[in-house]
């Protein structure tokens, strides 16, 4: 992901490759293998106190993760050696979202006319999915 920068006034040292055999199954090559997939990460603060954070896995360092948070549009450096769980979400896939939801939305892909680009223009995926599960209700 760092190499197609969506932001350029934010820069981040030259990627190192995890992928020798010094780092072999260190925590540095399993994130450096997963750039640009949507992680939650808990971090271990003091003597009792985790602190989460997620975002888009956007560069792995000797010493620090880059997160980029698509919601606020910032990107956030964590200390690599703070890391304590690293959850990878399933692609399209936000915490919070109900499995059911998931389950309107594919209906919902599936049930739309091969032309939808053009019969459903301006709505979402996510507008679709709702527009599906409401009208399944009411039946």
């Amino acid at each position: 992901m760092s190499e197609t920068n969506t932001n350029p006034n934010f820069r981040v040292p030259a990627t190192q490759d995890f992928n020798t055999e010094s780092f072999a199954g260190s925590m540095q090559q399993v994130l450096q293998d997963n750039i640009g997939k949507y992680v939650i990460v808990d971090f271990f603060m003091g003597t009792n106190t985790l602190e989460q954070r997620e975002g888009y896995l956007y560069d792995v360092a000797g010493q620090y993760i880059v997160l980029f948070d698509e919601i606020n549009l910032h990107y956030v450096v964590c200390d690599m050696f703070s890391i304590k769980f690293v959850t990878f979400l399933l692609p399209n896939y936000r915490p919070g979202q109900v499995p059911a939801l998931l389950e309107a939305l594919e209906n919902a892909r599936q049930n739309m006319p091969q032309d939808a680009e053009t019969t459903s223009a301006g709505v979402t995926p996510a507008q679709a999915a709702f527009n599906y599960a409401t009208r399944s209700k009411r039946r």
